[in-house]
C-alpha cells in the first residue's frame, strides 16, 4: 500500500515538474474579469463560454502588453541588465504576429473596427525566462534545468458587448529534447508558437 501511493505521489509530482503549476499563479489584474477561471489537468487555469467562437469571423488584436506578476522572474533578471526593454519588445511583437498569422491561417480576419461577428483579443506577458547555458548539456535540459519559457494571460470579449467569452492564464516551458531551442530567446519562442497553434486549431473548429 506504502509503495503504491508512493507511485502515485511521484507521478503527480513528475507531472507538476513536467508542465508547471498553473494553478498557483499570480494573477496581475490585467484581465477583465477572473470569476470564470477554472484550474485543468493540462494544466492551465481557462473559461471558455461554449461554442464562443463560432460565431466571429473577425478579430481585434491589441497589441501584446507586459505586465510582470508578482515574483515574475523576468523582474530580476531585468534588474540585473540580463533582460533589456528591446528584447521584451521583440518578444511581444513576435507574439502579437503569430496571433495574427493564427487568425489567419484559420481563414478569419484580422479587423480594427468593433462590429458584431467580431472579438477582441488581449494578452499580457507576465514573466519571461531566457534559457540559461545549463539548457545546454542533454542531461540537465531533459531534468527541465535551464529551460526558458513565457507566461500569459489572455482573453476574448466581443467587441461591442464587452462580454468575456474566453480566458486562460498560463505559464509554459520550451521543449526539453536535446538540441533544440538553443539561443537564449527560442524556447520562449517556441513556447508562443504553440500557443499560437492550439489557438489556431480552436478557431478552426
Amino acid at each position: 500500500m506504502k509503495k503504491t501511493n508512493l507511485l502515485i505521489l511521484l507521478a503527480v509530482g513528475a507531472m507538476i515538474f513536467q508542465f508547471g503549476c498553473d494553478s498557483n499563479l499570480t494573477t496581475t489584474g490585467f484581465l477583465s474579469d477572473y470569476s470564470q477561471l477554472k484550474s485543468q489537468l493540462n494544466p492551465a487555469l481557462w473559461y471558455v463560454k461554449e461554442d464562443a467562437l463560432t460565431g466571429y469571423s473577425g478579430f481585434i488584436v491589441d497589441p501584446v502588453k507586459v505586465r510582470l506578476h508578482k515574483g515574475a522572474k523576468a523582474i530580476k533578471e531585468q534588474t540585473k541588465g540580463n533582460l533589456t526593454q528591446l528584447e521584451i519588445k521583440l518578444l511581444t511583437n513576435y507574439m502579437h504576429a503569430k496571433i495574427v498569422d493564427a487568425i489567419q491561417n484559420s481563414g478569419k480576419s484580422v479587423v480594427e473596427q468593433p462590429a458584431a461577428g467580431v472579438a477582441r483579443i488581449r494578452v499580457a506577458i507576465t514573466d519571461i525566462e531566457k534559457s540559461t547555458i545549463a539548457s545546454l548539456f542533454p542531461q540537465a535540459r531533459l531534468a527541465g534545468f535551464g529551460l526558458g519559457g513565457v507566461s500569459m494571460e489572455a482573453e476574448i470579449i466581443d467587441s461591442i458587448t464587452d462580454q468575456q467569452i474566453a480566458v486562460v492564464i498560463k505559464a509554459q516551458k520550451g521543449s526539453r529534447i536535446p538540441f533544440v531551442n538553443l539561443g537564449p530567446w527560442d524556447a520562449a519562442k517556441q513556447v508562443i508558437d504553440d500557443w499560437a497553434k492550439r489557438f489556431q486549431k480552436n478557431l478552426d473548429g
